[in-house]
């Protein structure tokens, strides 16, 4: 299962306030990039299971749609060099470029995880009440679509949560369909 790497599957305050991160890493010569964002729950399940019931080490606490990353509200930042590609070293210097992360987040109202230093996640939330479809506010209809998919394409355990209830409208395809709703009506 490949890693989206598509910001535009990002909810836009996640998207905006990635982007402000990435570039203060930047302006300060840390060479983090966005490794992940949207997460899909079967990429998800299979993460969970890594150590448990697939070999390897535990790389994730959170089963399928209990990770902010199901929701386009979460992101991995991590070390990539061109000629080394990515990283998740914590050698010295390195160590102190991962600490950096969580108080740049911070400042633009993202939050870090205690246990994961590449991860961050809007502030704020909760994940019981995203299980139940009380999502941010400000969606678009990319990521409002994205998650829409990846809810109705579930059908495993946990269930899906309620898909966003007041997703965007897409003025271009709801006039087309309103067009041809009345066209073929008067056609009837």
């Amino acid at each position: 299962m490949p890693r989206d790497t598509n910001p535009r599957h990002l909810h836009p305050q996640v998207r905006e306030r990635v982007a402000e991160v990435l570039e203060q890493l930047r302006g300060e010569g840390l060479p983090f990039k966005l490794f992940e964002g949207f997460r899909s729950p079967s990429r998800q399940a299979d993460l969970y299971a890594q150590g448990r019931t697939k070999p390897g080490a535990i790389v994730t606490r959170a089963q399928p749609w209990r990770s902010y990353h199901q929701y386009g509200l979460a992101v991995d930042l991590v070390l990539f060099d061109d000629a080394t590609g990515w990283s998740w070293s914590t050698a010295s210097p390195r160590d102190r470029w991962w600490t950096r992360i969580a108080p740049i987040g911070r400042s633009v109202g993202l939050e870090a995880l205690s246990w994961e230093k590449p991860h961050l996640q809007l502030a704020g939330l909760s994940i019981d009440e995203l299980r139940i479809g009380k999502y941010p506010e400000g969606g678009d209809w990319e990521w409002a679509e994205h998650l829409e998919e990846m809810i109705h394409g579930w059908h495993d355990v946990p269930a899906a949560p309620a898909p966003p209830s007041e997703a965007p409208r897409r003025p271009l395809v709801e006039a087309w369909a309103e067009t041809h709703i009345k066209q073929t009506i008067k056609t009837s």
